[in-house]
């Protein structure tokens, strides 16, 4: 059921054997973000390793005693599959019904819904190559769920990627949907999608098909979301406001935490493509990202209000040149962008939001001083965004940076990424302008050291060494 004319929001998280610690991270930022619905992975192959059954024994209880749980039951054990191969089909496609039967009789007091498998185009979720025409499919997941109704629960059928609405034709023409209750759509507009019409043209398609067909299936988008590999927390934003207005019963964002490349194993197949390290709400070192932080402070109403964040507003100007401030929502920062403005002068202010609450700086300088405030969510390591935003600078004022010593000893790469990296793409952008803007770089009295060895005095309103 719908809340406050939105689809209810769940988070997706794949949760693998041995993760309790992540388990219970999560269930403290869902409680912390008001989310009550989490998507996750339940693995047939799992259950048939040592320790798997355990595992499942542990994670389903604790899972339901603070969310409700859409498991998604996938990956064929490799002793049953046609080829040794978790992707494989099974060679009885009878067993995956049994499997289920087994799981809902252990632990179906914690869970309504049961989804049929992910993404069974993907062939590193479903060998195409052995059932091509997904004849075996259609068999294993119809038997399946038409027993998962018998047993009482409800079903959703996989996504199958892309093309969506294809793939529900065929499920109605093999009739698979009778036993079906809900569809899984996906689509990861700004991050994967290539071509992308909207949610609602997408999703048009599917309902036509199962009007088409007299399904009363419900659609519910399983997994959709935005990576901010390229630092970009701004279209996370925005892609997060298009899902959650999409005519749909249901959306699973994806994820909750960023991938930490320093973990590798061989049951996530660790990603090649940088990409799929960035979609969570908060980094590898668990520090928050801007949706997070929205979130938390008042759930999807928060982030609606705050769509003005997820949209740049720099373009050709009319009249004086405007003054760009990195880091310009912090205390040094917004308090230029207050003096400038004062005197008339338009500024932009360049900041990725790292820093909680510097959104507060930017939303009362627009208050303060309107059209004169130009805000860029975004970071100085996005060297094409900096660019754009200095093409018409008259001067810019360089504050962002990361500031913490304590950071830049336990996170050395992220110092030097933010502090050399995106400073060096600020002055590649000036020196590229045909007429560069002046550029104010603030340091830190870091670079002194303590000055112990070194005799002060005060000259009116600063001190300096006696000689």
């Amino acid at each position: 059921m719908k809340s406050n004319g939105h689809p209810i929001l769940g988070i997706l998280e794949w949760l693998r054997p041995g993760e309790e610690e992540r388990v219970e991270r999560l269930l403290t930022d869902l409680k912390t973000i008001g989310v009550k619905d989490v998507r996750t992975g339940i693995s047939w192959a799992d259950w048939h390793t040592e320790g798997g059954e355990k595992w499942y024994e542990w994670l389903l209880p604790r899972l339901a005693r603070e969310v409700q749980v859409l498991p998604c039951f996938h990956y064929t054990p490799p002793g049953l599959g046609i080829a040794p191969s978790e992707c494989s089909p099974p060679r009885d496609p009878k067993q995956y019904a049994d499997f289920l039967d087994v799981f809902i009789t252990r632990f179906g007091d914690f869970f309504e819904w049961v989804e049929l498998w992910n993404k069974p185009r993907n062939p590193l979720e479903w060998n195409t190559t052995l059932d091509p025409h997904w004849l075996i499919f259609c068999e294993m997941v119809g038997g399946a769920a038409h027993w998962v109704r018998t047993r009482g629960k409800k079903t959703v059928l996989g996504a199958s990627g892309p093309m969506d609405a294809q793939w529900v034709r065929l499920m109605c023409e093999r009739g698979v949907m009778q036993y079906i209750d809900a569809v899984g759509i996906h689509g990861f507009p700004g991050t994967f999608e290539f071509w992308w019409d909207g949610w609602n043209a997408k999703i048009a398609r599917v309902r036509r098909v199962l009007l088409q067909h007299r399904s009363k299936a419900e659609i519910w988008i399983t997994e959709t979301g935005y990576s901010t590999w390229r630092h970009d927390e701004r279209g996370q934003i925005a892609a997060f406001i298009d899902a959650m207005h999409a005519p749909a019963e249901r959306v699973y964002w994806h994820g909750a935490h960023d991938l930490d490349s320093t973990q590798f194993s061989d049951e996530n197949k660790f990603y090649s493509d940088e990409r799929e390290h960035h979609f969570g709400l908060r980094r590898p070192d668990h520090s928050e990202k801007l949706l997070f932080r929205l979130l938390a402070q008042g759930g999807v109403e928060a982030v609606e209000n705050s769509a003005w964040l997820g949209r740049s507003n720099i373009g050709a100007r009319q009249g004086k040149r405007p003054v760009v401030i990195t880091g310009g929502c912090g205390f040094i920062g917004c308090n230029l962008a207050h003096a400038l403005c004062s005197r008339d002068e338009p500024v932009i202010l360049y900041d990725n939001f790292s820093r909680a609450r510097v959104e507060e700086n930017a939303e009362w300088l627009r208050e303060e001083h309107g059209d004169l405030v130009q805000l860029e969510v975004a970071d100085t390591r996005d060297a094409r965004r900096l660019a754009a935003s200095i093409e018409q600078a008259a001067a810019v004022f360089h504050f962002a940076a990361q500031v913490a010593v304590t950071s830049s000893l336990s996170a050395p790469v992220y110092d030097f990424d933010v502090n050399a990296r995106g400073t060096v793409n600020l002055l590649e952008a000036v020196r590229e302008l045909r007429n560069p803007p002046p550029i104010i770089f603030t340091s830190t009295n870091k670079v002194y050291g303590s000055l112990e060895d070194v005799d002060l005095q005060l000259n009116r309103e600063r001190y300096e060494p006696v000689d």
